[in-house]
C-alpha cells in the first residue's frame, strides 16, 4: 500500500477531528494516485499512521481525501481494505438492532458517520439499498453487496445516484430493477413504487420526530379535528397523525404520490379520513387561505432548499416565505411542526426564521419539542456537520 507524508497542516486538522483532506494537506503529489486507491497517510517523527482513500480526480479547492482510520505504524501490514469494509458495515448493523423497532425499517449505514464517507444503505421489509458515492468505497461495490446481502438475509440492490457519482467522476451502471418498497416505522406501514422513489427510498432520518409527534397527540386534551401534511411524500406525518386520532388531515406534494398515500391509508387502517391532492404546496396554502380555511395541526417537512453555502440566503428566504403562510393557514391554538433537511441552516438560523415570520405575521409561538435525526443517523453532537436534521413543534397561542 502506498505511503504518503502528511503535512503538518493536514495533521493539525486530524488532530482537530476533521477526516476530510485537501492535496495541500499533504508534502506528496497526488496527481498520479488513481481515483480511490487507498493509502498510508503518515506524519513526520510519529509511530501513528492513518488509512485513508483519495480521488485526484476532484478539483484541489474541494475535500479529495477521507481519512477514516487511525493505526500504529506496526500494524498497517496487517491491514486489510476489504476486512475493514466488512467490519465497519457490520458493526454499524448491530448498533440500529440496539433499537426496538429498527429491525424492519432503518438506515443500517450513514456515511461517514459510519466510518466509510460515500456509503448509504437504507433496510426495508422487503429489500436493501445500497447507494456509493465515493471512488474509495466505489471500488468495493460487489464485496459490499454481497456481504450487505448475506448479513441482512434478503434482496441487495445498488441504486446509483448519477448526480452524487459525477462530483466524483464514477460511472453509472445499469439501473437495477426495484421492488415495490414494503416500509415499516414506527409500528406503521407504507408501500413504495420503485418508479416514484426519491433518494434511497424513505425518510428514515424524522422517524425519532415523528414517534414525538404520537406522544404529544396523546397527550391533548383537545385532538386536532383538521390537519395538514405538506411535501408529504408517502404521508409519514400525516399518517402518524392519523394513527394518534387526529380526524382528518389533507396530503400536499407536488409528487405523483396519490396511490401511496391511499395505500398508506388501507395498511394503517384510517381509510376516508384522508385525501392526497397534488399541487405546489404554496399554492395550495394560499388557495385555503383564500378561501378561509384554516388548520389546527400542520406539519411541514419540506426537501432541502440549498444543496450548497452559496444558496443559504435563497433558503431562508425560502423559508420565510412558507412559514409565513404555514402561519397565515393556521386556526387558534394550532399544533405547529416545521422541520428542515437543509445541511447548510443551522438549527439556530432556522428557529430564528420560524420565530421571525412569527412576529411579521403577529403571532405568538409557544416552543414545546425540538429534536434531530434519528439514532440509525448517529452524530457525535449538535455541532457535528452530519447533524442536518431539524424539527420544532409549537402551539400557535
Amino acid at each position: 500500500m502506498r505511503t504518503l507524508a502528511l503535512g503538518k497542516g493536514g495533521l493539525n486538522k486530524l488532530r482537530a477531528h476533521q477526516k476530510e483532506l485537501k492535496a495541500q494537506d499533504l508534502e506528496d503529489s497526488i496527481k498520479s494516485i488513481p481515483p480511490g486507491e487507498w493509502c498510508v497517510l503518515k506524519p513526520h517523527g510519529s509511530d501513528e499512521v492513518f488509512m485513508a482513500f483519495i480521488n485526484a480526480m476532484i478539483e484541489e479547492k474541494f475535500s479529495n481525501i477521507h481519512v477514516v482510520e487511525k493505526l500504529n505504524s506496526s500494524d498497517v501490514d496487517k491491514f486489510s481494505v476489504e476486512a475493514f469494509i466488512k467490519n465497519q458495515i457490520t458493526q454499524a448493523y448491530e448498533k440500529r438492532l440496539r433499537f426496538k423497532g429498527y429491525q424492519n425499517g432503518a438506515r443500517i449505514f450513514y456515511g461517514g458517520s459510519d466510518g466509510l464517507p460515500g456509503l448509504i444503505i437504507d433496510h426495508f421489509k422487503n429489500a436493501t439499498i445500497i447507494q456509493i458515492n465515493t471512488a474509495g468505497v466505489d471500488r468495493y461495490r460487489e464485496m459490499i453487496k454481497a456481504h450487505v446481502q448475506e448479513m441482512v438475509r434478503g434482496a441487495c440492490y445498488l441504486l446509483d445516484n448519477e448526480k452524487y457519482r459525477e462530483k466524483e467522476f464514477l460511472p453509472t451502471y445499469e439501473k437495477a430493477s426495484l421492488p415495490n418498497l414494503m416500509v415499516e416505522e414506527n409500528g406503521l406501514h407504507y408501500e413504495l413504487r420503485s418508479e416514484v422513489i426519491q433518494k434511497v427510498g424513505f425518510y428514515f432520518d424524522h422517524r425519532e420526530n415523528r414517534f414525538q409527534l404520537t406522544q404529544l397527540l396523546g397527550r391533548l386534551a383537545k385532538l386536532p379535528e383538521r390537519g395538514v401534511d405538506l411535501f408529504s411524500y408517502v404521508g409519514a406525518w400525516g399518517m402518524s397523525a392519523l394513527k394518534s386520532g387526529v380526524g382528518h388531515v389533507d396530503f400536499v406534494d407536488q409528487g405523483d404520490f396519490d396511490q401511496e398515500v391511499k395505500r398508506g391509508l388501507e395498511l394503517n387502517s384510517v381509510s376516508h379520513r384522508g385525501t392526497f391532492t397534488r399541487s405546489d404546496v404554496f399554492k395550495f396554502l394560499e388557495d385555503r387561505v383564500n378561501k378561509g380555511m384554516k388548520f389546527d395541526l400542520i406539519l411541514c417537512d419540506p426537501p432541502a432548499f440549498a444543496k450548497s453555502a452559496l444558496q443559504k440566503p435563497q433558503a431562508l428566504e425560502g423559508y420565510s416565505k412558507l412559514h409565513r403562510r404555514v402561519l397565515k393557514s393556521a386556526a387558534p391554538g394550532a399544533l405547529l411542526a416545521f422541520s428542515s433537511c437543509t445541511q447548510y441552516v443551522s438549527h439556530e438560523e432556522f428557529q430564528k426564521n420560524i420565530s421571525d415570520a412569527a412576529l411579521k405575521e403577529n403571532k405568538k409561538l409557544q416552543l414545546i419539542y425540538s429534536g434531530i435525526q434519528g439514532w440509525d443517523h448517529p452524530v457525535t453532537s449538535q455541532l457535528d456537520r452530519a447533524n442536518y436534521i431539524k424539527s420544532y413543534f409549537y402551539i400557535l397561542e
